[in-house]
């Protein structure tokens, strides 16, 4: 009866434990700590009552002596634990485990919280002053910097603050930069691309601005329909604060003195030699360049012949060839494999980190002269397709048979599809440093490549050819992982059934058990 009781009392005072933890941890599922209060006192006040006469002489037993230290070591045990929860909110860090970082910030947007210099505060305007969605996004934000703060505000309740910032849409996301004094723009979808782009925005000052060279047939900025349009890369340039314009070379005596970038986006009409001059003196005054090459065509191979010439001088050698890789073809045709997937890359700021896969439809070779091609001349493969990789020179078995396999005059892989040039005084002759990236494929950047597969790779390009080394970097994507969210109540209800009430069960049967076999 003695020993019964005792187990009792023993029970009660874990039940009396697990209730003040939820009460303190959980609060609002009270139900589970009404329940452990009242069969923990129950079953203490039954030890009282049962074990009346041996309270006194196990007050001052060596078990209660040990009992009492182990009481204490418990405390001091939780102490522990405590203080290192707390230090932990002070110097908290976050771990993403998941395969793709799919919640985690990419790291454009980290690079871009970062280097801000002054504070930036974003204003989120939702109904009831509350979204869970943008409070994490938010918050990923201001981890990555302290820099930058953010609010919920609800605009009835403040409506000072939606006509400052002329806010006319529920759901939108105000960045602010340097407080009053500074720029400041809305966001009206929210993603984390949106808010990164707006930030490059009121951060950057003065826009750069990108030419698009026109009228021999080269791909068209403001064409969002096609699929060899390149309006996607123009959203993608406009979104980083790039200015793009167009240009008709053949009828400017000069390339504008405010180009900061030229894109020859693959001209179907040979450039003339005027168009050819102006590159040509573009690049060595200290111009930067984005070329993209055609691949050969059989009723006109000379198409290029002067952008082919002219690379040549720049220290490459453009094949009259089509890259051929029959094993990866998951994007092209199921026989001729003629859009390579490249995972190589060189040692070049542009593929600092980059580790993505990239499609190169339809390239041509591109294969540097040598490491030291000119005097003052910089020339980096920076990406090259697979070791299972040609150049196909038979553009007969391409384009009439459709039946391409390795013979004598092709050249194996891998082979280089993408160069940066750089050049110095010492090669252009004047005080300047130009700049060069040269694509193989002109489909490698049109509207059905560029988001799917190859915007990262050609905005690290351009922000090389900018300049921007920092802002090189994997920019967002607009899939992220699905979030499952409980409310308040649901969590309070799920934290005390698995965290507290499975070990409380497990406590007690060990506890009962030992006792047991004690005695």
């Amino acid at each position: 009866m003695k020993r019964s009781s005792a187990l009792t009392g023993i029970i009660g005072l874990v039940l009396i434990s697990f209730g003040l933890l939820d009460y303190f941890l959980a609060a609002g599922f009270r139900f589970f700590v009404f329940v452990n209060l009242v069969l923990g006192v129950f079953a203490l006040v039954l030890w009282v009552v049962s074990s009346r006469e041996a309270v006194g002489s196990i007050i001052g037993s060596r078990a209660t002596r040990y009992g009492a230290n182990a009481v204490i070591y418990s405390i001091a045990f939780i102490g522990v634990l405590i203080a290192i929860n707390y230090l932990g909110t002070l110097h908290h860090r976050r771990l993403d485990l998941t395969e793709d970082r799919a919640f985690s910030l990419s790291s454009q947007s980290v690079i871009v919280a970062k280097n801000l210099k002054e504070p930036l505060k974003l204003y989120g305007f939702f109904e009831g002053g509350e979204d869970q969605r943008a409070r994490a996004l938010y918050e990923s934000y201001a981890y990555a910097s302290p820099k930058i703060t953010y609010e919920l505000v609800d605009p009835d309740k403040h409506p000072e603050l939606a006509e400052k910032y002329k806010i006319s849409v529920m759901g939108t996301t105000r960045v602010q930069y340097d407080g009053d004094k500074g720029d400041g723009t809305n966001v009206t979808e929210l993603s984390e691309e949106n808010i990164t782009n707006a930030i490059i925005k009121v951060t950057k000052g003065v826009k750069k601005i990108v030419y698009f060279v026109e009228g021999e047939g080269e791909g068209d900025p403001d064409d969002t329909e096609h699929p060899e349009g390149f309006g996607s890369l123009r959203q993608a340039l406009e979104g980083e604060s790039f200015e793009v314009r167009k240009l008709m070379l053949a009828s400017q005596p000069s390339i504008p003195a405010d180009c900061n970038i030229l894109i020859v986006a693959g001209p179907r009409k040979p450039l003339t030699q005027h168009e050819l001059d102006q590159l040509e003196a573009y690049l060595k005054g200290g111009g930067r360049a984005v070329v993209m090459l055609q691949a050969p065509r059989l009723d006109d191979p000379k198409i290029e012949e002067g952008l082919i010439n002219l690379m040549d001088g720049w220290g490459v050698k453009i094949g009259n060839d089509i890259v051929v890789d029959q094993v990866l073809r998951l994007f092209a045709g199921p026989a001729l494999g003629l859009s390579p997937i490249v995972t190589t890359y060189g040692d070049h700021p542009v593929t600092k980190g980059f580790d993505q896969r990239t499609v190169f439809p339809m390239t041509r070779s591109v294969e540097p002269l040598g490491a030291n091609p000119k005097p003052g001349l910089a020339v980096t493969a920076l990406a090259k397709t697979s070791d299972t990789s040609w150049a196909e020179v038979d553009l007969d078995a391409i384009f009439k048979r459709q039946s391409v396999s390795f013979h004598t005059g092709d050249r194996r892989g891998p082979i280089t599809v993408a160069d940066a040039i750089e050049a110095d005084q010492q090669f252009t002759g004047k005080d300047s440093h130009p700049r060069l990236v040269l694509f193989g494929s002109t489909e490698f950047a049109n509207n059905q490549y560029v988001n799917s597969y190859n915007r990262d790779f050609f905005m690290n390009s351009v922000d090389w050819l900018a300049g921007e080394e920092k802002a090189v970097s994997i920019r967002p994507h607009t899939v992220r992982a699905s979030r499952m969210r409980l409310t308040v109540d649901q969590f309070n209800i799920l934290f005390a059934l698995s965290v507290l009430m499975l070990p409380e069960l497990l406590l007690i049967i060990g506890i009962a058990v030992w006792w047991e076999r004690r005695n």
